[in-house]
């Protein structure tokens, strides 16, 4: 069944697995030339696991559906109306969409494939390009996608555990002469920091009064409840940021709300910015205890 909006084509609706028991994708051509545009839409996509195809004529056009729609995978034309397959690229990059962008063109200057590397694109052909080879081409830009997505998939577990399991240790190790009581909740902050955590939540939980355990917890740790839960909130957040993560990502993993308010305290902690400690080589501070001693701990 064939739907058309403007010159958006959805060719095929989805089937659950392809041939092989892999995850099926879909796939967006966008392409001034019709010839060009019906040649690729009579491929057999369904055989290497391409249910959905969508069909549109220009960069405009693609651009609005790459915007609206989750895409796999994409062929651009280099040269289109509205936005050239470079420029399609760059914004996928720059967005950290999890696209992979293949370039078709007649254009064989070396300029262009050294932009198309810049960009992040998975390959670069030339017109004219013979189905077999297009075919193969994609079915191994699927099988990269996919293995992209699982180790980041990996990457991002194996993160959210590390930090948890570090947190958790670190609390313990330093407060380990507090009453039972106290390293529960200070073990609880450190298993879920990441939440919109606070004292009413703390002490509706240990069935305290808010006054209670925030007198508890300065005389037992010398520390403020808020300077540990920032203070196990910022050593995650300089963790995460070494593995290259975004900043709008560490904020939402480490339970920071304000994006600003983040930067002002890291940088008052570690005496740069969020972005300059990620690029910087080695890690400033190495646990918990030098952040409570640092400018955004209590003074010590």
């Amino acid at each position: 069944m064939i739907q058309k909006k403007k010159s958006l084509l959805l060719i095929w609706g989805s089937d659950s697995l392809n041939q092989e028991g892999g995850n099926v994708m879909n796939l967006l051509i966008a392409d001034d030339e019709a010839v060009i545009r019906r040649g690729l839409l009579s491929l057999d996509w369904k055989s290497i696991g391409i249910t959905d195809v969508y069909s549109v004529a220009n960069g405009v056009e693609a651009k609005e559906l790459l915007l609206r729609t989750s895409i796999d995978l994409v062929i651009f034309d280099i040269r289109m109306p509205g936005f050239s397959g470079l420029e399609l690229a760059q914004m996928v990059k720059e967005r950290s969409m999890d696209v992979a962008v293949v370039l078709l063109s007649g254009f064989s200057e070396f300029e262009y494939a050294r932009s198309a590397m810049r960009y992040g694109v998975y390959e670069y052909l030339l017109k004219p390009v013979s189905p077999n080879e297009l075919m193969e081409t994609m079915h191994n830009v699927m099988h990269r996608l996919e293995q992209k997505r699982f180790e980041q998939k990996l990457l991002s577990q194996k993160d959210e555990f590390g930090e948890k399991h570090d947190a958790v240790s670190q609390v313990n190790s330093l407060f380990v002469q507090s009453s039972g009581a106290i390293k529960s909740i200070l073990t609880d902050i450190a298993q879920n920091y990441e939440q919109n955590i606070s004292l009413a939540d703390l002490a509706e939980k240990y069935h305290f009064s808010e006054s209670y355990i925030s007198r508890k917890i300065k005389k037992e740790t010398g520390y403020t409840f808020v300077d540990i839960l920032n203070g196990i909130r910022l050593m995650c957040a300089a963790s995460l940021l070494k593995t290259g993560e975004k900043i709008s990502d560490v904020c939402e993993k480490t339970g920071f709300n304000d994006q600003h308010y983040f930067s002002q305290l890291f940088k008052k902690t570690f005496g740069c910015t969020p972005s300059n400690y990620r690029s910087e080589s080695g890690e400033t501070f190495s646990g918990l205890y030098e952040i409570l001693n640092s400018k955004a701990g209590n003074g010590k």
